[in-house]
């Protein structure tokens, strides 16, 4: 595979990656400025009390903060991002309003001393709608107002003035007042909760432990509680009300309790705070680790009974989370350039847990779609970074929460797992804990404490695997002398510009597909390995097998032409996920040829029956499109041959659906499936009559979501009768979710006038939506069809661009650059976005940058591949 050889119109325009604008519209903290910031600072404690009024768009806050200073021959930075500062005294001397700066306070040296400072700051804030600091949100149905907050990286700061970066470690006492039907949740429990006039409470939290102020909290309103205990640690689950009937509470819990008791004994050191709350919350855009309150986005919960897949991913999530209370919370990175220290084990330790702690036996699987799958594909972009990548701004972090970062840096775990023993790995960790509790810590002290388990050179594993780019190249050479196989040759094709890395692998040598493949274990020590032995003749040879190694697999001939006849044969789960990766893959790079990998689609995926392999293999198809995805239908030039394939794929989808279990999870996965691909009259007329409620598959009993995805397919080929459906559901669904799914269904719509109303309002948000409401909009208005009418936007996206890119709120720009670009695999459009983005790349945020460049490298990719299918598309200079 020739990863350099892909996208290379973009490559000059990376040469400057790095260097963006540093002058954001919005906060920001470099490391000189942290590390300057370090050096003097020291003993930090806050205390605050914060009013949270029943209504409106803002609160109020009065705070005291005490820290040593050692030296005062430069003002001092206090980071306050947003809020309006009142009043303000340092060390009993008021300070003027000048002091406050737009993105923080700045304390003069007049009134600074050595030793212990005192402050006194009162202000008010604003909440949130974009998941940054303190958020609001009031619940469409009840009227029912929720708060919650979001700190990492650098958003503590909009919540209360802060010395913001991991490395400040802090302690803070709260007091909270709010409403008396309220329920208020932080980092510590209550210790006392007293009323006061006018139905309302205050909330009392003793001090934390010393912590990065990106890992407190808190959160707030009429949430339903459950509770139960693990070891005398009191276990709390938060949710609305209107959210309560579809949380797995008891699941929940005893994914809880059995991570507890999987992570005490794995780690041996004792969960170390004195309560376990978990809040689901509505419009949080993932999940995160605050200490002893984590909180989970309410979109990973159906409105009706989880599937496994759904129940496995909720688990896994649960337990990524946990483990960051050791693996970030315990012990945490000194900055953001060790932010795989906390993703990638959490990661790599959430796997490990599913495996022994829950009932998903599938967890390596699971581990390799969610995380190695990821990394392979982010490694293959050009805006590929190291694990442990420079970070100069806090800014700059922000565009590393990506498939390296969780994905590379879990598979490069695994491989060192593997590759140092089990046990050794183990106690290596644990020690690194209990050296560390409390306390920073960064990539040299890890693998010095690692070092000492293992007899290899962990310093040349490091710079080799952490802080090298790219994927290596697996190829197997080999041939039987009669029944017999006396040797093995894996040679390794390092990725161009970098050093080879050492790594343990497992061979497969299969024979028939139906049985065990005989196992030989090799240390790749380097580029070219011999491994002798004497086997009986296989088959085909895979290199690794199991999974432990990072790296892609080239397939040498005759092992290609046996996957094509037996893949769906093949007894391992694992391996033929591995193996229609690499063959993906493969076409990605244009070395397999996109009609070759369907022969393979049309042979194999029929006789597939493994639940994960199948949604792997449906995402390659059609799921999953964005900026670093790619599909084959996205990648297929429209034609004749093209709809030839889309419809045997809704017939093969129909049928599959018709041969389910009645109610079963395989029922409702290829029930949204074909809904998702139906595009004929045919498969249209069906999707029709479900939505009307007729001719249901037996068993199925649709959810209201299950319903809007009906909706939406039919509204996106403007099926007649559609808009009255989602109208009708509209008035039936007045949910959060269904107010988003009535934006999707609009926004789909192929209707230029639609199209010009939606760009509009979020052009300049005119309707106030959330992240969360915007993105409903902006990831439905221009789907695969519809990729032409993002072109009459041209001038828009350009404009927007020009005068947001480098804007506060980054994550609805990214959401505009990727899906609003006018690209659709053709030289006509990519060639105006590849000169936009050379004249003007230093006016966008590195995290919108990322995200114009990966748009314009996937789209040359798409025009490669066809060239390299013999596909022609008009005005496509490529592929001719």
């Amino acid at each position: 595979m020739k990863c350099a050889q892909i996208g290379i119109a973009v490559v000059s325009l990376l040469l400057g990656f790095s260097q963006i604008a540093q002058a954001a519209d919005g906060a920001d903290l470099t490391l000189s400025e942290a590390q300057a910031r370090k050096a003097r600072l020291s003993q930090i404690k806050y205390q605050l009390n914060v009013n949270l009024p029943d209504k409106g768009e803002t609160y109020s806050g009065t705070q005291h903060i005490d820290f040593e200073l050692s030296d005062i021959r430069k003002p001092l930075r206090l980071d306050f991002f947003g809020g309006k500062v009142r009043s303000m005294e340092l060390n009993g001397r008021r300070l003027p309003k000048t002091a406050q700066k737009k993105d923080f306070i700045l304390l003069p040296v007049a009134a600074l001393k050595t030793g212990i400072n005192s402050i006194n700051i009162d202000y008010t804030a604003k909440y949130s709608h974009q998941s940054q600091g303190l958020s609001q949100f009031v619940d469409p149905e009840t009227k029912e107002t929720f708060l919650f907050s979001q700190f990492e990286s650098f958003d503590a700061n909009r919540f209360m003035p802060c010395f913001d970066q991991p490395d400040l470690r802090a302690s803070l006492s709260l007091s909270v007042e709010a409403p008396a039907s309220w329920q208020v949740v932080s980092t510590t429990r209550e210790t006392s909760l007293q009323a006061t006039k006018e139905k309302r409470r205050v909330w009392t939290f003793p001090a934390t432990p010393p912590l990065a102020t990106y890992l407190f909290s808190l959160h707030a309103g009429p949430f339903k509680v459950w509770q139960d205990q693990f070891d005398g640690i009191p276990l709390r689950i938060f949710a609305r009300p209107s959210m309560a009937k579809y949380i797995p509470v008891e699941d929940w819990f005893r994914w809880t309790k059995n991570g507890l008791k999987f992570y005490n004994d794995y780690f041996a050191f004792k969960y170390p705070f004195k309560k376990y709350d978990q809040l689901i919350l509505p419009e949080l855009p993932d999940a995160m680790e605050n200490v002893a309150a984590v909180t989970f986005s309410e979109e990973m919960f159906p409105r009706s009974k989880a599937t496994r897949p759904q129940g496995r991913l909720q688990a896994e999530t649960l337990l990524h989370e946990m483990a960051h209370m050791w693996f970030g919370d315990v012990v945490t990175m000194s900055w953001w350039q060790d932010l795989w220290l906390n993703e990638s084990f959490a990661s790599f330790m959430s796997a490990l847990a599913l495996l022994k702690a829950t009932e998903f036996n599938e967890a390596w699987q699971h581990f390799f779609v969610e995380f190695k799958a990821w990394g392979y594909r982010e490694d293959e972009m050009l805006t590929r970074h190291a694990i442990e990548a420079p970070i100069p701004s806090v800014r700059e972090s922000n565009a590393i929460y990506d498939g390296i970062t969780y994905g590379k840096g879990a598979g490069s775990l695994k491989q060192l797992w593997a590759y140092m023993g089990p046990e050794k790995f183990q106690q290596g960790l644990r020690e690194y804990i209990q050296t560390y509790a409390f306390q920073n810590a960064n990539l040299d002290q890890f693998v010095a404490i690692l070092q000492k388990y293992s007899s290899s050179d962990l310093k040349q594993w490091t710079d080799r695997w952490l802080k090298q780019v790219g994927t290596d190249l697996l190829e197997v050479q080999w041939k039987c002398d009669g029944q017999e196989l006396k040797e093995i040759k894996i040679l390794t094709k390092v990725f161009p510009g970098t050093v080879y890395r050492p790594q343990g692998v497992d061979v497969a040598l299969v024979d028939s597909p139906a049985d065990k493949p005989t196992v030989v274990h090799a240390q790749l020590e380097a580029p070219q390995s011999h491994i002798r032995g004497n086997w009986s003749c296989p088959n085909f040879v895979y290199p690794n097998f199991n999974d432990n190694g990072y790296a892609q697999v080239q397939f040498d001939p005759a092992s290609l032409e046996w996957v094509k006849k037996n893949l769906a044969k093949i007894q391992d789960p694992l391996l033929r996920l591995q193996i229609w990766n690499d063959l993906w893959a493969s076409v990605r790079a244009a070395e397999f040829t996109l009609p070759a990998y369907v022969k393979v689609v049309m042979d194999q995926f029929p006789q597939e029956t493994d639940p994960m392999v199948l949604q792997a293999v449906v995402t390659t198809i059609s799921g999953r499109p964005g900026p670093n995805g790619g599909t084959v239908l996205e990648y297929w030039t429209p034609g004749a041959k093209r709809d030839e394939f889309l419809g045997q794929m809704e017939e093969l989808y129909l049928r599959r659906l018709k041969e389910a279990q009645n109610g079963g999870d395989e029922q409702k996965f290829w029930f949204e499936s074909f809904t998702s691909i139906a595009q004929s009259h045919m498969a249209l007329a069906k999707v029709n009559e479900w939505a009307h409620g007729k001719n249901l598959p037996a068993g199925m009993d649709l959810n209201l979501d299950q319903r809007w995805m009906l909706t939406r397919q039919l509204m996106r080929f403007e099926w007649t009768g559609a808009n009255l459906l989602a109208l009708n559901l509209k008035k039936e669904d007045p949910s959060d979710r269904g107010q988003e799914g009535a934006i999707a269904a609009e926004a789909i719509e192929p209707n230029l006038k639609v199209k010009s109303k939606w760009v509009n309002i979020l052009k300049v948000n005119k309707l106030k939506l959330s992240n969360q409401q915007a993105n409903s909009a902006f990831y439905s208005l221009f789907p695969l069809e519809q990729r032409g009418l993002a072109q009459r936007f041209a001038a828009d996206f350009y404009k927007y661009l020009n005068a947001n890119g480098n804007s506060e709120n980054e994550d609805l720009v990214k959401s505009f650059a990727e899906t609003m670009n006018p690209l659709n695999c053709r030289r006509q459009e990519s060639e105006p976005l590849r000169q936009f983005l050379s004249r003007n790349r230093e006016k966008f945020s590195p995290t919108v940058q990322k995200s114009l460049l990966n748009g314009l490298q996937e789209d040359e990719r798409c025009q490669k591949i066809r060239a390299a299918a013999g596909m022609s598309v008009s005005g496509n200079a490529v592929a001719q």
